[in-house]
């Protein structure tokens, strides 16, 4: 008894170990496709206002090189200032819609009141030969790693194409073969509990069928049966007397 209940307990833990594995990996998998349609939709990932970009120009060195990571916040265009670093969509038709990581040199008012931010990459002798208003504007860079940042290459790795394949997919296919294989534990586990239980059953009966005094003596088993007999005609005889106590009672109210 005390096996099959450890038994059950150690199945109720795995139960609950794979159901949070399971509820882990359908939340990673969702943050995958959250994170896929809106690289599709908007060519980065926007979570809550935050975004991260990846410089891969030396237009703005040396203040910020080569390879370096980006935070971003989505912000108003009017509380821009100047020599605050942005990121926004090009309108070179070379490289139209592309992100654009520059410092704000100058802020102008358009015809129609709207802001106008005129930017310039450090390195870069000119300034754009565009304004970046509403319409193109992104965020303004509130953090960004400097040269030879570890983390800038550790998030390179795993951006590209065969850190995409170690650090997501196959660990993800790794990690669904463990649940299944748990799955498929826990069915032949309980499988398994179920035959010992039906066998334990047709023993008990055929315990029962070659042995129905239970493994008593006859002299045991009469004593019983007298007992139970005795207790049971006492509380008969008690119910009697207690019908004609109140049959008495109802015949004695019917002649007052």
């Amino acid at each position: 008894m005390e096996e099959s209940r450890e038994e059950s307990r150690q199945i109720r833990l795995q139960r609950q170990m794979g159901l949070l594995v399971t509820v882990l990996l359908v939340l990673a998998v969702a943050l995958c496709l959250y994170t896929t349609v809106q690289v599709l939709s908007n060519g980065y990932v926007n979570l809550g206002g935050i975004m991260m970009f990846r410089v891969v120009t030396g237009s703005m060195e040396p203040t910020i090189p080569v390879g370096a990571l980006l935070v971003t916040q989505q912000v108003d265009i009017e509380s821009i200032q100047m020599n605050d670093i942005i990121c926004f969509r090009t309108q070179v038709s070379e490289i139209w819609g592309k992100i654009v990581t520059h410092r704000v040199v100058g802020i102008w008012e358009s015809e129609v009141g709207g802001i106008l931010l005129e930017t310039k990459g450090d390195a870069n002798l000119v300034a754009d030969g565009y304004f970046v208003e509403q319409t193109n504007f992104v965020g303004k860079v509130i953090w960004h790693t400097g040269d030879g940042s570890v983390l800038a290459n550790i998030l390179s790795l795993i951006t590209s194409k065969i850190g995409f394949l170690g650090c997501i997919v196959f660990p993800s296919l790794l990690l669904s073969a463990m649940i299944l294989k748990d799955c498929v534990g826990n069915i032949r586990q309980e499988l398994q509990m179920a035959l010992e239980m039906e066998q334990m059953q047709q023993r008990q009966k055929e315990a029962w069928e070659d042995d129905p005094l239970c493994g008593m003596t006859q002299e045991e088993y009469n004593e019983m049966y007298e007992r139970i007999r005795a207790e049971l005609m006492e509380e008969l005889k008690y119910f009697v007397e207690l019908q004609k106590e109140q049959k008495t009672g109802s015949q004695v109210s019917e002649t007052e």
